[in-house]
């Protein structure tokens, strides 16, 4: 590459803006930085109650999964690595949250359940969570949330598919 490092910067910036002028991109960007917005959002709520998403996001997993999952199964599921999900297992254990049972026919098959204590708490949460969800959805009507929930379901599936495809290629 030739030119000084500024000029590099400077030449890369105005790549990086006109690729941003094409609408797909700049929607996907602005999609992106919404989202890591939401998240921080959520996150300080969720920490008002010495919580996080993950830890939510296993709960009301397990609550919607008839209450019992695999570590496999739950990692697949709120996007974390084995690693990240044996530690959150781990904290949500030591709470009295969940239990880890072994399978009577495969001793190498655990389960993760959620206890009384761990359903009563996403019960006792559910009005927060209906509070921080109205807060911050309520810059939608009725008419434009049924769009953006039918957008957004049109794209976390296409993108699953993407997913499903990279990974077959590897």
């Amino acid at each position: 590459m030739t030119g000084s490092f500024e000029d590099r910067i400077g030449d890369l910036a105005s790549d990086l803006r006109e690729q941003a002028r094409d609408l797909k991109v700049s929607n996907f960007l602005w999609f992106i930085y919404t989202s890591d917005v939401v998240n921080k959002y959520l996150d300080r709520e969720l920490r008002k109650l010495s919580f996080n998403r993950t830890l939510m996001n296993i709960l009301h997993n397990l609550v919607t999964h008839d209450g019992t999952l695999t570590p496999t199964e739950l990692g697949r599921r709120v996007f974390r690595s084995d690693h990240a999900i044996t530690r959150a297992i781990d904290t949500l254990e030591k709470e009295g949250l969940v239990k880890r049972e072994g399978s009577s026919k495969d001793r190498r098959l655990r389960k993760v359940t959620i206890t009384g204590k761990g359903l009563n708490l996403v019960k006792k949460g559910m009005p927060t969570r209906q509070v921080i969800t109205s807060q911050a959805m309520s810059c939608f009507d009725r008419e434009e949330s049924e769009a953006f929930s039918t957008l957004l379901n049109r794209l976390r599936k296409h993108v699953f598919k993407l997913l499903e495809n990279s990974s077959r290629q590897r």
